[in-house]
């Protein structure tokens, strides 16, 4: 991941951004304000929040997200938003709530808003990456690798069911 901050881009840029950002957040559901912002924040390139209703749920998008999405070797945009999408329907989707109840750790809510995310995306690619992503978050917390292959299988059957 890069460190520093972004290069200066235009306002026609900017704008060109908040609208590809905004597009891709609504295709995918998203509920609530969504926002670019041009600086690097070390989040990897998107962060979800979550407030006390929907409406007001924010989803803020950096050039970080900008600099993967070009990056042949690493998750696309749209990867990225559908990962922050995850995070909310977990918290917001009544059925999907019972698995953040039964899983309290972050490392695992990290696990399983790629599962939800790779749900949402159509491309294969998106859908490899987040369920990749998912595993390492597995791994991370403590899980052995095969178990963590069965359990990401395992719940994207499941949480497929329940959308």
């Amino acid at each position: 991941m890069s460190s520093g901050q972004p290069e200066p881009i235009s306002v026609v840029e900017k704008r060109r951004r908040m609208r590809r950002v905004q597009g891709i957040a609504r295709s995918l559901g998203f509920v609530g304000r969504v926002e670019y912002r041009h600086v690097i924040s070390g989040s990897g390139g998107a962060q979800f929040g979550l407030a006390a209703k929907p409406e007001n749920d924010i989803l803020v998008v950096d050039a970080q997200a900008f600099r993967r999405d070009v990056d042949p070797d690493d998750v696309s945009l749209t990867a990225i938003i559908a990962h922050e999408r995850g995070h909310q329907l977990l918290h917001r989707h009544k059925r999907l709530q019972g698995f953040l109840r039964r899983w309290d750790a972050r490392s695992s809510e990290e696990m399983m808003a790629s599962i939800v995310g790779a749900l949402l995306v159509s491309d294969g690619e998106d859908q490899k990456h987040l369920l990749l992503k998912a595993t390492a978050e597995a791994v991370q917390c403590g899980v052995e690798l095969d178990d963590a292959v069965w359990l990401v299988s395992e719940l994207h059957s499941k949480m497929e069911r329940l959308l």
